[in-house]
């Protein structure tokens, strides 16, 4: 009979009638980048140790498993704002992965600032996190720049900063934007303006560029506009910048986040504005807030599940081949249709 309280592979070895060996894989049996067991261990033998590991309620020694192995297992994820809905998405679909891979995620928010991303990454890395998946700032690639020169694996996901010699997963922004533009046009809509934040970040200079680039193209250039609010009391600043648009001369508008679109619903319905008789719309990605709407809004939707899969595969990659170059994988919006895009006679 095994001692409960000092029980050891050796000792579910001796038990099972294996190796130390063998117990150990089949303990640490993950699944590798290729979606394939690491190990080949057979299936009864697996679970007759798994079995008598869980009987006498073994867990592993991790400290010493990192020391060893100069590996914690965990990775740090920032996000800009893990309340946003977006986000928050991808950060759940990065736990579940990460669990299944045998990493541990911790998590944190900037609110868009650089101080609290630099407090968080020095957090993290005294925990000593493997590696880093960071949605970046303004101001922020010093910071970053600092990371990379310490050799830690790091992604960034949904923004980039292109002067870095780092890996990242990024939407198509400016292929969004165009495809907004032309399924209003197609409605019935010419004088389309967009609303967007005051904010230096890859993602939205593509799509505001998107937009821009579609307009010209259909000639439209002359009723250009792009309106900004700044980062923060979303609602109050909508209502403030739907005030400053003549809505008799504008008809259409798009929104370069998903933020910004439910407070632009809102703000819309606050002052009357009924889609798609007085305005056309189209948002950037899906919300529950749209269903109590009358009218079907149309949006860009953003591939959530891909951006947390891919993210997490390549800084688990980052990790386990370091010399790699980086890599830029972009990936296609899709738009989703409603009547918000049709304009009513």
């Amino acid at each position: 009979m095994i001692n409960k309280k000092q029980v050891t592979i050796k000792d579910i070895a001796r038990e099972a009638g294996v190796s130390p060996a063998l117990v150990s894989f089949a303990l640490n049996n993950t699944i590798g980048e290729n979606g394939q067991k690491r190990y080949k261990v057979n299936d009864e033998t697996a679970s007759r140790i798994l079995a008598i590991a869980e009987k006498y309620h073994y867990t592993q020694n991790q400290a010493a498993r990192s020391l060893r192995s100069r590996r914690s297992r965990a990775i740090g994820v920032i996000l800009s704002d893990i309340s946003n809905s977006f986000f928050s998405s991808i950060a759940r679909q990065i736990e579940d992965e990460a669990f299944s891979a045998n990493y541990t995620v911790l998590f944190g928010s900037t609110d868009e600032k650089p101080e609290k991303m630099e407090r968080l990454i020095r957090t993290f890395l005294s925990k000593g996190v493997d590696g880093l998946i960071i949605v970046p700032c303004e101001q922020c690639e010093p910071i970053i720049a600092s990371v990379l020169e310490r050799g830690v694996p790091v992604v960034l996901l949904d923004r980039d900063i292109e002067s870095l010699p780092v890996n990242r997963v990024v939407l198509d922004n400016e292929s969004a934007c165009r495809q907004a533009v032309q399924r209003l046009v197609e409605g019935g809509y010419r004088r389309v303006e967009m609303i967007s934040y005051d904010m230096a970040v890859s993602n939205i200079a593509h799509r505001e560029a998107g937009y821009r680039a579609e307009m010209a193209e259909l000639g439209l250039e002359e009723v250009v506009k792009v309106h900004r609010v700044s980062y923060g009391d979303v609602d109050n600043a909508m209502d403030g910048c739907l005030s400053n648009i003549n809505f008799e001369e504008t008809d259409a508008l798009i929104f370069a986040t998903n933020t910004l679109s439910v407070a632009g619903v809102k703000a819309l319905h606050r002052k009357g504005l009924a889609l798609p008789r007085k305005i056309g719309m189209v948002a950037f990605d899906g919300s529950e807030a749209f269903d109590l709407y009358p009218t079907s809004i149309a949006y860009i939707q953003q591939p959530v599940g891909q951006f947390a899969h891919e993210a997490l595969l390549r800084v688990i990659r980052c990790i386990n081949h370091p010399s790699e170059p980086a890599a830029t994988l972009v990936l296609a919006p899709n738009f989703v249709d409603g009547d918000s895009v049709r304009r009513e006679e």
